[in-house]
């Protein structure tokens, strides 16, 4: 059998090259797919992901890219990436690398004869999985691979923070689809705003910049050096949001503006996100 599926990857890999494909990408990891032999999602098998990439490599065309969608559904991405790793780093004058990461499976309904609505597996993406992807790039962005973003990005600071953490390029489906092609130029304009504002002279000067420590671990967050404070009263509709507060730590005066108790005040950054306007901002601890 996995002779078999052997000649299949590589019949397949040919007959795409032959048919002028500008590049290639495998999905390893639809949620969808698999047989239940090694797990639905083959991306999951260490083992199984690097003897699959092995047999696409030997007769790859090292003109034509190839890039081969893993899953973030891993309890740990560091050992599916040094396989690939490993495999890759034979085959040096090859292009190729990762996707990372997949939709995420989950269970949806649709109408079914039976008593009850029919459960089907459905990949979900989306904002949903953002922070999934998010925490994968983080591990795998400064391990030597190749890293097409994908799965969760909706607007340019996502793409931002992909290739921030790594990635090479970003891809992008759910956006397009809501919103029509026409949505890249956004994309493009906000991405170089962005530069401009953090004074980051080109992509390829962001790719990576937040390596090669992008995570703080929780205990090593350290102990409340900031609060929050009225930025701007011009901006303030006194909507009361900030009062949501889960520390009681933020108040409205007489004219309804927001008073903050430094003593109360855990520098958690809640009441800045809630603030629609941006009237709110964090600013450091006085030693």
């Amino acid at each position: 059998m996995m002779e078999a599926d052997k000649q299949g990857w590589q019949s397949n890999t040919k007959k795409l090259e032959a048919a002028g494909a500008m590049g290639i990408e495998y999905s390893l990891s639809c949620p969808q797919g698999g047989d239940g032999t090694h797990g639905d999602i083959v991306a999951q098998d260490a083992r199984l992901t690097a003897k699959i990439i092995d047999w696409v490599m030997q007769i790859s065309d090292p003109e034509i890219p190839k890039l081969f969608k893993l899953t973030g559904a891993v309890t740990a991405i560091y050992p599916i990436i040094s396989a690939v790793k490993e495999v890759l780093d034979r085959y040096p004058g090859k292009k190729a690398g990762v996707t990372l990461a997949n939709t995420f499976p989950t269970l949806g309904f649709r109408s079914g004869n039976g008593k009850w609505d029919e459960g089907i597996i459905v990949g979900m993406s989306g904002e949903g999985v953002l922070p999934i992807s998010y925490l994968s790039l983080a591990r795998a962005g400064g391990m030597g691979v190749f890293i097409s973003g994908n799965g969760g990005a909706m607007n340019h600071h996502d793409a931002a923070n992909f290739l921030a953490l790594g990635a090479g390029n970003v891809q992008f489906c759910t956006l397009p689809e809501r919103y029509g092609y026409g949505i890249i130029d956004d994309l493009m304009s906000g991405l170089s705003h962005l530069l401009e504002e953090r004074k980051i002279g080109s992509v390829q000067e962001l790719i990576g910049i937040a390596q090669p420590k992008p995570v703080t671990d929780f205990m090593d967050i350290p102990f409340k050096h900031r609060h929050s404070s009225l930025k701007d009263k011009d901006l303030c509709v006194n909507c009361g949001n900030c009062t949501r507060c889960p520390y009681l730590a933020i108040a409205l005066d007489a004219d309804g503006f927001p008073t903050i108790d430094e003593e109360k005040c855990m520098g958690c950054s809640l009441c800045v996100q809630l603030c629609w306007t941006n009237a709110l901002e964090m600013v450091e601890n006085q030693e």
